[in-house]
């Protein structure tokens, strides 16, 4: 008689061949590479572009420094930072005001001087504050204050305030368009530099 092949006995682990949603939480849950928030249908993270991993997501659930339900679904409702046009026009206002003041106090030469050094010095500090919270790409930050002070110091000082939700223009990844667009800036910045210490 030929034998039938018995039934395999079920156990907690899921079988090899199981579908990877199984062992996805119901609930937003932080990246388990970069600790940004993601929402329960997400697969791949938005902020560090990784594909999630269903294992490392129940191993982080299972670890006793996790954070509560309550406070990640929280701060999962919160939308992205998009770029802040009244605080932007409010900023600009006051930079402006700020600016004929310095003029009219020490003339052209030493308020360029001054201008450009509170622009270096705030993009320096926006990098060090960007790693300090944690947030993604602080370089970027830091480098787009560089460059573009007047548009991306205020839109930082926005995005710092809230440090949970995710701002994907500044830190999604960057295409071709944007790295020529930064290629052709820093050849504008070394260009303006030269022509500074040419002049007499």
């Amino acid at each position: 008689m030929i034998e039938r092949e018995k039934p395999r006995e079920t156990t907690g682990e899921d079988p090899e061949g199981a579908a990877p949603d199984a062992a996805l939480p119901r609930e937003p849950f932080p990246c388990p590479y970069c600790g940004q928030l993601l929402a329960p249908n997400c697969r791949v993270c938005v902020a560090c572009k990784v594909p999630i991993d269903p294992t490392h997501i129940a191993r982080l659930q299972r670890s006793p420094a996790a954070a509560p339900p309550e406070i990640i679904a929280t701060a999962e409702l919160e939308p992205p930072v998009g770029f802040p046009g009244r605080f932007f026009l409010i900023f600009l206002g006051v930079w402006i005001v700020v600016v004929s003041i310095v003029l009219s106090l020490l003339g052209p030469v030493k308020s360029q001087l001054a201008l450009g050094g509170v622009q270096i010095l705030t993009s320096g500090w926006v990098f060090y504050d960007a790693h300090e919270k944690g947030l993604p790409k602080p370089l970027r930050w830091g480098m787009g204050t560089l460059f573009l002070w007047l548009f991306m110091f205020p839109w930082y000082l926005v995005r710092r305030t809230r440090p949970a939700a995710p701002c994907p223009f500044v830190e999604g990844p960057a295409g071709p368009m944007t790295r020529a667009l930064f290629i052709i800036l820093l050849v504008v910045f070394f260009i303006l530099i030269l022509r500074g210490t040419a002049t007499p």
